[in-house]
């Protein structure tokens, strides 16, 4: 019999953490959270740009494309690393944190939408500087012109041709992978395993084409910067408003109030500590 340490905190100092971290961040400054967000969305953005000029390399129309869907899976995972590991800002990941924090009495609710939406706010504006500079400026999917415009404009119908109902559900699905991703995350007390844990979870919600508000906040523009045949009230209505309506229901009712009811209870004698710094170890027993 011999024992070793498990480098990963309980469930119950998880929500801890996590809803003291977002009722700090939701009491913090304005115009700070704003540059998180901003900066939240621009890595979205190279993720997004990247992960497509990847996948178009191995995009034929007409065919499966199960290549091209796994070469995206594993590049776009490294924007929410670049978020975590930052410190910026992800409204999808702060539906559930900041619910969290609401739970536990450490914002109020006017202060709660409020912060929710500068987070949007700040990703949407970043996502589509990212889609004017990189998408525009580059005209890599630029059609008649870029090798990677039949990619693009495949994509965006495929995204804007489905029903409202059908794209929120979809969006329901995608926000509870960013959701474990970010509770997974801090929940690892070694960046190896979080790395992993991410790349798992995003991976998983791109390789299924499920939709996410900020990724089509960049990919979408892209496509209309791109003239990639799909209008603006097919990227708005047809899909960034059911995707964020399906995104925002994940967040709250299918992720953070489920858990935040899990863990109401407040320990007698807590071991949450702050900082990933201290020393906690979960012990166990192998045979």
């Amino acid at each position: 019999m011999f024992e070793y340490t498990r480098q990963l905190a309980s469930a119950k100092d998880n929500y801890e953490r996590i809803a003291k971290e977002a009722g700090d961040k939701v009491n913090g400054n304005i115009l700070t959270l704003f540059v998180k967000s901003l900066l939240g969305g621009w890595f979205v953005a190279i993720g997004g740009y990247a992960a497509s000029v990847i996948a178009s390399m191995f995009y034929e129309q007409g065919a499966s494309n199960g290549t091209a869907r796994a070469a995206f899976s594993l590049i776009f995972p490294g924007a929410l690393c670049a978020i975590l590991f930052t410190g910026s800002d992800l409204y999808t990941g702060n539906t559930m944190s900041f619910t969290f924090a609401l739970c536990k009495k450490h914002i109020t609710f006017l202060n709660y939408i409020l912060k929710l939406g500068i987070s949007i706010m700040g990703n949407y504006i970043g996502a589509v500087i990212g889609a004017l500079i990189l998408s525009g400026g580059t005209t890599y999917f630029l059609k008649d012109v870029g090798k990677g415009a039949p990619y693009l404009m495949d994509m965006a119908i495929s995204k804007t041709c489905k029903p409202f109902w059908k794209t929120m559900f979809s969006a329901i699905g995608c926000n509870c992978f960013v959701c474990l991703a970010v509770w997974s995350f801090y929940a690892c007390y070694d960046s190896a395993g979080a790395v992993l844990i991410v790349f798992a979870h995003i991976g998983a919600f791109a390789a299924g084409g499920l939709e996410h508000t900020i990724a089509n906040f960049y990919l979408l523009n892209a496509a209309l910067i791109s003239q990639s045949g799909v209008s603006f009230l097919d990227v708005y209505y047809r899909n960034l408003i059911p995707v964020f309506l399906g995104n925002t229901i994940a967040g709250t009712m299918f992720m953070g109030l489920p858990i935040a009811f899990m863990y109401r209870e407040t320990p007698k004698h807590p071991i949450f500590k702050d900082s990933r710094s201290d020393d906690v170890e979960i012990k166990a027993l192998i045979v």
